[in-house]
């Protein structure tokens, strides 16, 4: 199916997200802070051969460097602004802040349903599928 990077630092949380999106045939990446995020998907340092995913699942609340301004560099970067973000969670008042500056195509509050997962990254996912054609 997809490739999914989740950027989380909360361990628990990350596996739930792995074991719900695996079984439905994705293929996931974990990154546990910011600047992990930034390294695996080549922009500190730059790296033009690093495998992007089809999905960014990222955390607000991370250490050193938060969601928001991992978002806002992903979509300042020619490579990767065509990643779809979508923002997992218990910041729920933030989606506003994400939806005006960064621009992101979910927003999942935690705690979440295996049901709500899946099915916000399926709708994600649809939307996308055009454009890759």
């Amino acid at each position: 199916m997809a490739h999914i990077l989740i950027a989380d630092d909360d361990h628990a949380t990350v596996e739930l997200m792995e074991i719900i999106l695996t079984r439905a045939d994705h293929r996931i990446t974990k990154c546990g802070s910011g600047r992990e995020t930034l390294k695996t998907l080549g922009l500190e340092p730059e790296d033009p051969s690093a495998d992007l995913p089809d999905l960014i699942l990222l955390d607000i609340m991370m250490p050193k460097t938060d969601g928001y301004t991992i978002g806002t560099m992903i979509r300042n970067h020619e490579r990767t602004r065509h990643i779809p973000i979508m923002i997992v969670s218990a910041l729920r008042e933030m989606s506003r802040l994400f939806d005006a500056t960064v621009k992101v195509e979910g927003f999942l509050t935690k705690p979440f349903s295996p049901e709500d997962l899946l099915g916000t990254v399926a709708k994600i996912l649809a939307a996308k599928a055009p454009a890759k054609a």
